[in-house]
């Protein structure tokens, strides 16, 4: 036997790292492309555009200058129009608006006579960056406002100078409402967002491995016998995987509201909806890997490029009116993105089945069409060459599987 040398060590390392095609591209090109992915992310350095419904009780030119004002601003984008507070916090708890603002009667003839009426705007807590951009932006907005546009319009209406307009027009007070987190409690915002990542990454790696586990062993022809019926083997091999996820998420929902007083405001059973249907679209996802992977360390790796961005594209951390188009339809594409929504929607806004609706569509939605694309796979491409041995061999069951290791039994029938 041949010396072991240190240098050939590292070339034959060097060998098998440009022959491993995909081991070469996650070493050399993944950390560049999360990195455009990340920066990416974050061009516009901060939130913009929020979308804003408005209450106007005053109708004056004044207050429809104010409203103006708002929608020019890069902060927010006034899309709604609301005739009562119960009509602005729907939009708000619904998700079709971040921030309302209300001006109050009398608005204008207020502020000439000298009086201080406070605009009020609301903001969705249950999103930190949403409060804290929304608050800072409206402030900004207000003060410049006050001082600038209603004195030159008062100047050109009726001939006040610098001093008398000073004396006349009141700075706008300004007061907001945080709803759904209004001590900005840091622990509300991330728990959920953590517990979903968490999730969703253990269930990838376990779906993942199912299939990918048999080509391993060389037992994978044993499923050549259910290829006219393959939602069986789908059936069979997730199923497991999605009572233990729902199990995880119950006792760790349970963990982070008793333990750690996470919100835990709405319903229970819609909060449970969410959790079926995160659990079923990752289990598409996951089990469509699996077919792809030859090996479980190609499945692992191809589980963790999915998982590892899902966090930061999910609009948890950073909101998806800040994110440039092409990375809001990626993010779209990603269940942790409708389960993060639904939680926040039923656990923090105690919101309704109504309030879920569409996030459980959509991930039902991913979890058909990637069930659906496996089966097909699974019917006419990966079994094809088993079928065809077995034509050729002139049998007309399928390709006898190599025997199960020790301790193991076969499928039913």
């Amino acid at each position: 036997m041949s010396e072991l040398k240190i240098g050939g060590v590292i070339a034959a390392e060097w060998k098998e790292i440009f022959r491993d095609r995909r081991l070469f591209l996650i070493l050399f090109f993944v950390p560049v492309m999360y990195l455009f992915l990340f920066g990416s992310l974050y061009t516009s350095h901060k939130v913009t555009k929020m979308t804003t419904i408005v209450m106007d009780q005053d109708q004056s030119p004044l207050s429809r200058q104010m409203v103006q004002a708002f929608d020019e601003s890069e902060t927010f984008q006034v899309t709604m129009e609301a005739h009562s507070e119960q009509e602005v916090e729907q939009a708000i708890s619904s998700g079709k608006a971040r921030v309302g603002i209300f001006i109050p009667s009398r608005f204008e003839a207020s502020l000439k006579q000298g009086h201080t009426l406070p605009l009020m705007t609301w903001v969705d807590g249950s999103n930190m960056l949403y409060s804290n951009s929304a608050t800072k932006g409206a402030n900004e907005v207000i003060t410049t406002f006050s001082m600038g546009l209603s004195a030159k319009k008062l100047q050109l209406q009726q001939g006040l100078q610098d001093e008398q307009v000073a004396n006349v027009l009141s700075p706008i007070p300004f007061r907001y409402r945080v709803l759904y987190n209004p001590t900005f409690n840091y622990s509300d915002f991330m728990m959920y967002g953590l517990l979903g990542a968490i999730l969703q990454q253990v269930l990838f790696l376990g779906i993942s491995l199912t299939v990918t586990r048999e080509k391993d062993r060389g037992t994978w022809g044993v499923f050549a016998a259910w290829r006219k019926d393959p939602w069986k083997i789908a059936y069979a091999k997730t199923v497991p995987y999605f009572i233990i996820n729902v199990f995880n998420t119950t006792v760790a929902m349970l963990i982070a509201s008793y333990a750690f007083k996470a919100p835990l405001m709405g319903s229970l059973l819609a909060g449970l909806a969410v959790v079926l249907a995160f659990t079923f679209a990752v289990c598409g996802i996951g089990y469509l890997i699996s077919l792809f992977s030859s090996n479980q360390l190609g499945a692992t790796q191809t589980a963790m490029l999915i998982a590892v961005p899902s966090f930061l594209l999910s609009g948890f951390t950073w909101p998806f009116e800040a994110m440039p188009k092409a990375l809001q339809v990626l993010g779209h594409l990603l269940p942790l993105t409708y389960f993060l929504d639904g939680m926040r929607s039923v656990f923090v806004k105690a919101g309704d089945y109504s309030s879920i609706t569409y996030d459980c569509l959509a991930l039902g939605m991913m979890g058909l069409v990637t069930f659906f694309i496996a089966m097909l796979l699974s019917r006419f491409v990966i079994f094809r060459k088993e079928a065809g041995v077995a034509e050729e061999v002139g049998g007309s069951g399928p390709v006898p599987a190599i025997a199960p290791p020790a301790g193991t039994t076969g499928l039913p029938g």
